[in-house]
């Protein structure tokens, strides 16, 4: 139905639009082109909405918004691929490792390991001296480990990769919701549609790693929420470690 419209079938028929991805006939254009719109909207909209409503939206956080639109645009693109291609890293090598044998045991296995990474980026959290350089090594670890994964799997995770990208659809068009929830000044309608949307890409991007490896849904699911979790362990230990300025993390954050 959405042959002539690569973000629409990706939208409404995200199984049709990955299977072509895992069969190498999409190429790299709409994806980025989606990635790159949907970083620009979140940008656009962290930029416009009011300080109150910002601060309000992200509890917890301390934003300053300090830099202008283009300097958040540059990071979140630059920087966010970089986010992007570790995450796909980790979903490459942990498809392949929940492929075979008792899932349940594996699952617990590589929790395990996500669960460790994430304790050891929250202890760094104003570490000095020893401990700071056993984070800085924990995080070099990482990087590793995402290069050979990416590496050992380089058949696939280019195509995993674009997945990931085209997952971005979503977003931009959570940003029309979102924006009218942003002038209507209703921090909870806004709350809402981040939360529907970032169920929805969740449930997308499992589908992705589906088409891609050949897994089950439950082996996909697994593989995509363990490392998402990886992903953003690895984000707070590079910004506790100081190695990430905040402003940069800020713009990390509307990916």
């Amino acid at each position: 139905m959405f042959n002539n419209s690569f973000p629409l079938k990706v939208l409404f028929e995200p199984g049709e639009a990955f299977a072509e991805i895992a069969a190498g006939r999409t190429g790299w254009a709409w994806p980025s082109a989606l990635y790159a719109l949907s970083a620009g909207a979140s940008v656009l909209l962290f930029k416009l909405a009011p300080p109150e409503f910002v601060a309000e939206s992200f509890e917890g956080l301390t934003l300053t918004r300090a830099r202008g639109f283009f300097f958040y645009f540059a990071f979140s693109l630059a920087g966010g691929l970089l986010f992007t291609a570790f995450i796909c890293s980790l979903i490459s090598a942990l498809s392949r490792f929940l492929e075979g044998g008792r899932l349940s045991a594996r699952i617990i296995a590589a929790g395990l390991a996500v669960g460790v990474f994430g304790i050891t980026a929250a202890a760094m959290h104003g570490a000095a001296g020893g401990a700071r350089a056993a984070g800085i090594a924990a995080g070099a670890a990482a990087v590793l480990f995402s290069g050979w994964a990416a590496f050992s799997g380089r058949q696939l995770f280019p195509r995993m990769l674009k997945g990931m990208l085209a997952v971005s659809a979503l977003s931009l068009a959570a940003s029309l919701p979102a924006g009218a929830a942003v002038l209507a000044g209703s921090v909870k309608v806004y709350t809402g549609v981040e939360y529907l949307f970032s169920i929805l890409s969740l449930y997308w991007l499992a589908k992705a790693v589906s088409a891609v490896y050949g897994a089950s849904k439950a082996r996909a699911a697994a593989a995509t929420v363990l490392a998402l979790f990886g992903g953003l362990a690895f984000l707070f230990l590079v910004f506790n470690l100081g190695l990430l300025p905040p402003d940069i993390f800020e713009a990390l954050l509307l990916v």
